[in-house]
């Protein structure tokens, strides 16, 4: 059975959905949102799927003679020059010599690990990894506690494959083949996920996106506003209070940035004479008259709405719900 709460992204801070009725509640531009979420998804996953079968059908069956044989179809450099760089920020070894640092990513797959297109993570310089882990070795051989640790993934580490065991080429299969599984099982409950989501959207209400969740034209020049001037907002004539407003073309429109024209003057600064605002494009503080009026008329969803913006810097949910009573 679903788990509905695993619908809600992990970084959706303070929204919770036990029940179907709760995601639904959430309405129909948030669910919106979330099928979108989950449709990148579902196409990460996808390729991830498409890489970890292509890397069992690689070693799958195979000895470690065919192994060797694949690693002599890239490069096997010599190393002639290792050192620190000069002016680098770290102290790790690196390659010195042009040659060898302008390889191309992928050379030198299954011989060393630097530019092996199987390496993963770790401290990267232009085309290759200073140091690195091994997509096709299991974790628990890849964290630096056993023969096959971090420490040893080093740009000029040999293959540990190719140099290996049977017994470790096979146990890759064995984690590439669980890993593969385990992808194919995502891609079916982010399916479910989505199948569930796009039922719900047909019904759903029209309500205001969770404010960190608005798209790029949520806010149209010429449109109007309500903006909540906070109690931290310096130089305010009132605080703690709604004001009227027409959304302009002002500092970054259309990315990201919202500028407005209040109806009256709200401060003693020079920005449009004291009446001008700005926000951010996921700031709470700034709403269409529907939403407004929406989440005035709406305690309920107006406490889940303020709960997702509790996180964001210099806002105070309570102070808002106080302004909308």
């Amino acid at each position: 059975m679903l788990n509905f709460q695993k619908v809600i992204p992990e970084n959706w801070s303070g929204v919770y959905a036990p029940t179907e009725e709760d995601l639904a509640f959430l309405g129909f531009f948030n669910l919106e949102f979330l099928k979108r979420y989950w449709r990148k998804q579902e196409r990460i996953t996808v390729g991830q799927i498409k890489k970890v079968q292509a890397q069992v059908e690689m070693l799958d069956g195979k000895t470690i003679d065919d192994v060797k044989a694949m690693a002599a179809e890239f490069d096997h450099p010599a190393f002639p020059e290792i050192g620190v760089r000069d002016g680098s920020w770290g102290r790790h070894l690196e390659p010195l010599d042009d040659d060898l640092r302008n390889r191309e990513p992928g050379a030198t797959t299954l011989n060393y690990c630097g530019w092996c297109r199987f390496g993963c993570g770790g401290i990267c310089r232009h085309g290759y990894k200073i140091t690195t882990m091994c997509l096709l070795i299991p974790k628990d051989r890849n964290n630096g506690s056993g023969a096959y640790g971090f420490e040893e993934f080093t740009f000029n580490t040999p293959c540990a494959i190719a140099n290996g065991t049977q017994e470790l080429l096979e146990t890759c299969v064995m984690y590439l083949k669980t890993r593969l599984a385990e992808l194919k099982e995502r891609k079916a409950e982010i399916g479910e996920m989505i199948s569930l989501i796009m039922d719900l959207k047909e019904s759903a209400e029209k309500k205001p996106y969770l404010a960190g969740h608005r798209n790029a034209g949520w806010f149209e020049v010429g449109e109007d506003v309500i903006c909540f001037v906070s109690n931290n907002f310096q130089g305010a004539l009132k605080k703690g209070i709604f004001v009227t407003g027409k959304v302009i073309d002002g500092y970054r429109h259309g990315d990201r940035c919202i500028s407005v024209r209040t109806d009256e003057k709200v401060h003693n600064g020079s920005f449009l004479e004291g009446h001008g605002l700005g926000f951010g494009l996921c700031r709470p503080e700034v709403l269409h008259e529907w939403e407004y009026n929406y989440l005035k008329t709406h305690p309920e969803y107006l406490k889940v709405w303020l709960r997702a913006s509790a996180g964001l810097s210099e806002f105070d949910p309570a102070e808002m719900a106080e302004a909308f009573r």
